[in-house]
C-alpha cells in the first residue's frame, strides 16, 4: 500500500508561533504512519521556512543548521515559498 503524503506546516512570524510548533507536534504524534508520510515544513520566527532535519530542529527547540532555500515541488515546477504578506496558496 502507498502512503499519502501529507505535509505539516508549522510556526511562522506571528505571536502564535510557540501555539503552532505544539500543535504540529500534537498532530505529528497522533497522525497513523502507516497510512501517511509525514513532510515537515517549518517556517521559523524570521521568516526562514525549513524542510527535513531543520524543520525538526525547529520543533525540538533546537537551532537549525544553515538552512538551504526551500523549494517545493508540484508536479516537476519549482514553487517558492510566498512572499511575506502574500496569502499561501493551497495546491
Amino acid at each position: 500500500m502507498n502512503k499519502i503524503r501529507v505535509g505539516v506546516l508549522f510556526g511562522g512570524q506571528s505571536g502564535e508561533h510557540e501555539v503552532s510548533l505544539r500543535s504540529a507536534r500534537s498532530v505529528i504524534e497522533a497522525i497513523d504512519r502507516d497510512r501517511y508520510a509525514v513532510e515537515l515544513l517549518g517556517i521559523a520566527k524570521d521568516g526562514r521556512w525549513l524542510a527535513g532535519a531543520d524543520a525538526q530542529a525547529l520543533l525540538d527547540g533546537r537551532a537549525p543548521a544553515d538552512p538551504a532555500p526551500v523549494r517545493l515541488q508540484r508536479g516537476g515546477t519549482a514553487l517558492t515559498p510566498p512572499t511575506p504578506g502574500l496569502p499561501l496558496v493551497p495546491f
